[in-house]
């Protein structure tokens, strides 16, 4: 009887552990997109977690954990937005993002994003990341991802505005319908940018009229600005 006690008290921590270590390893899904100096590089979804990235320029040539918990950030150990580009950069879409160039920051517990896909800025210019439409303000492996969170790395001089296009998923062939393009971190209306042939108004709307095809996918640009991200809009 205690044996038999014993055994089943054995099976449900064993279950207990994996379960927790399940939750641990866990991957986190989160919408990535990388725009470079002249195009869309990547947008899709990708499931990340918590684990190490190696640098491969500068002095340090090693490996070091990208997980918030060991880079500077508030919590346990999680998901990262750097650790989502590496992971974008594996997806079967991804190709356009290799080569990735890490340079690790022993000072701030950081990687540097030098290059993507063989892109690295010039002059003023790096890449920035954003986290649903804010500039971080910490290093890409210091911020805990959540489900469903929108990342964002772009080329730009920190004073780029990130368009932000909002369509409806799904439209009458041949009627008008009205898009909006907004500044992504303010939500303001952006006017003069280009979209589905038109320009945007002052307060950044657009009307459109799609007339043939089963879809259409949009997107917003503006010179000046990180071009938007896309919206797929089916035609019934």
């Amino acid at each position: 009887m205690i044996k038999s006690s014993l055994l089943r008290v054995l099976a449900l921590a064993a279950v207990f552990v994996m379960a927790i270590s399940a939750s641990a390893v866990a991957a986190t899904k989160v919408n990535v997109r990388v725009e470079g100096a002249k195009a869309t590089l990547f947008e899709g979804d990708v499931a990340v977690s918590a684990g190490k990235l190696t640098s491969n320029k500068g002095e340090d040539r090693s490996s070091h954990l990208c997980n918030v918990a060991a880079n500077g950030g508030s919590g346990p150990a999680a998901a990262t937005p750097t650790r989502a580009l590496q992971a974008a950069s594996e997806n079967a879409l991804g190709d356009r993002l290799a080569p990735l160039s890490f340079e690790w920051y022993a000072s701030f517990s950081d990687f540097l994003v030098g290059s993507v896909g063989g892109e690295a800025p010039t002059g003023d210019n790096y890449w920035e990341l954003s986290i649903n439409w804010k500039v971080a303000e910490l290093g890409g492996c210091g911020i805990a991802l959540k489900k469903g969170d929108q990342v964002l790395w772009a080329v730009t001089d920190g004073a780029t505005p990130a368009l932000r296009l909002s369509a409806p998923a799904a439209v009458r062939k041949g009627r008008a319908f009205n898009v909006r393009v907004t500044d992504g971190a303010s939500g303001k209306g952006v006017e003069g940018a280009s979209v589905g042939g038109a320009k945007t108004d002052a307060d950044g709307k657009a009307k459109l009229t799609l007339k043939s095809g089963s879809k259409r996918v949009l997107r917003a640009t503006k010179s000046g600005a990180t071009r938007s991200n896309s919206q797929t809009v089916a035609l019934r």
